[in-house]
C-alpha cells in the first residue's frame, strides 16, 4: 500500500472577517481495496489560537486491527500568525513512520520577510514575492480566500515542504450534496489536480471540511469528519 498522505484543514470564520477560531476535529480514514471501502484508521486535527498566533496540528494513524498489514503514523505541526486576514507561516514540522522506521523527520523555518525558508536538513529555499505557506497552513489560506473572494474560481499558493517550494492550484467547482451518517450536507467541491485531491467543504459552516478524497498511486483514500468540537 502506498503511504497515506493526510491533507487536513478546518476553520470557523466570523461572517465579517477572517478570524481563526480554535477547534478539534476527528476523522475516519477509509481506503478502497479489493475487499471494498474499508475504514483503516483515524486522524485528529487541532487548531490552537492565542491572540493572533496559531498552532495547527494533525495526528493520523492506522488502527490496531490493520497494523499487522500496514502500520502507519504521521504527525504534523504548523505555526504562525494571522495578520490582517492573512496567514503568515513561520514553522512546519513532519514526523512520519511506517512500523518502527522513520520515513520523514524534518522541520522548516520560514522567514517570509527575508524571502527564504530553511529546512533542518540544511537546505535553503528561495521564496518568490508573496507569502509562503506549508502543506497544512495552505488550507487555512484557501478557506480565507474563498470567504473573501467568493466569485474567484481558482487560487494558487507557494507551498513549501522538504523538497522545496512549489505552486499549487486549487479549483473551486460547483455545489455538491453529500450524505454522511444519513445527514445530507451542502458542500462546495474544490480540487487540486497536482495532488489528485478533492475537498468537500461545508457551505453552512464556512468551508469546514466534511470529506477529503486523495488518490495515491492506485489506491484512493477518503477522510470523513465524524466529530467536531469548537473551543473558546
Amino acid at each position: 500500500m502506498n503511504k497515506v498522505i493526510f491533507f487536513l484543514l478546518g476553520l470557523i470564520f466570523s461572517a465579517q472577517s477572517f478570524s481563526l477560531t480554535p477547534y478539534k476535529g476527528s476523522y475516519d480514514l477509509y481506503a478502497e481495496t479489493v475487499m471494498g471501502n474499508l475504514k483503516i484508521g483515524t486522524a485528529i486535527l487541532n487548531l490552537e489560537v492565542n491572540n493572533n498566533q496559531f498552532k495547527f496540528t494533525t495526528d493520523a494513524k492506522t488502527e490496531s486491527l490493520w497494523k499487522a498489514l500496514y502500520d502507519y503514523s504521521r504527525i504534523e505541526k504548523s505555526m504562525g500568525n494571522e495578520v490582517d486576514g492573512k496567514i503568515i507561516n513561520t514553522y512546519f514540522s513532519v514526523t512520519e513512520k511506517i512500523k518502527d522506521e522513520v520515513k520523514k523527520n524534518y522541520e522548516i523555518t520560514i522567514e517570509t520577510d527575508k524571502n527564504y525558508a530553511v529546512s533542518s536538513n540544511g537546505d535553503e529555499f528561495e521564496i518568490k514575492p508573496g507569502l509562503l505557506v506549508d502543506t497544512l497552513s495552505v488550507y487555512l489560506a484557501l478557506s480565507n480566500d474563498m470567504i473573501n473572494n467568493p466569485s474567484q474560481s481558482d487560487f494558487t499558493y507557494q507551498v513549501v515542504d522538504q523538497d522545496g517550494v512549489k505552486y499549487l492550484n486549487f479549483k473551486v467547482g460547483g455545489p455538491e450534496n453529500i450524505l454522511i451518517n444519513n445527514i445530507e450536507i451542502e458542500t462546495v467541491k474544490v480540487t487540486c489536480d497536482a495532488l489528485k485531491l478533492t475537498l468537500n467543504l461545508s457551505i453552512k459552516e464556512s468551508f469546514q471540511p466534511i470529506r477529503i478524497h486523495k488518490i495515491n498511486g492506485k489506491t484512493a483514500f477518503t477522510m470523513t469528519l465524524i466529530e467536531f468540537e469548537g473551543k473558546t
